[in-house]
């Protein structure tokens, strides 16, 4: 969102960052009560394509907490490592998507 590129643009990346893997462990902490309230199983109802999603989104978010925690300061064309994983990660699962859907 705009906090995002705020935070981009003031210099403070780990601001972003951060924001956004809060936004994801809250996303992921409202599962817990909406399956106790939803009648069943709430997982039996998940669609493929969103349970590949949400696989996707799991392995990127664990990638670039990797490469938070162990900085790698050498660069492959312009991007670190650990960036060129997660944009091969990401146009992988989105191209995936698109032949599934």
């Amino acid at each position: 969102g705009d906090e995002q590129v705020v935070a981009v643009r003031m210099g403070v990346p780990d601001l972003a960052v951060g924001n956004i893997f809060g936004s994801n462990a809250l996303n992921i902490a409202v599962l817990v009560p909406l399956d106790v309230a939803f009648p069943g199983s709430l997982l039996q109802h998940v669609d493929v394509v969103h349970a590949f999603t949400c696989l996707a989104v799991t392995l990127v978010t664990a990638i670039i907490v990797v490469g938070q925690l162990y900085r790698v300061e050498r660069r492959v064309l312009l991007i670190e490592p650990d960036a060129g994983i997660v944009i091969l990660l990401i146009v992988a699962a989105l191209w995936i998507l698109y032949l599934a859907g």
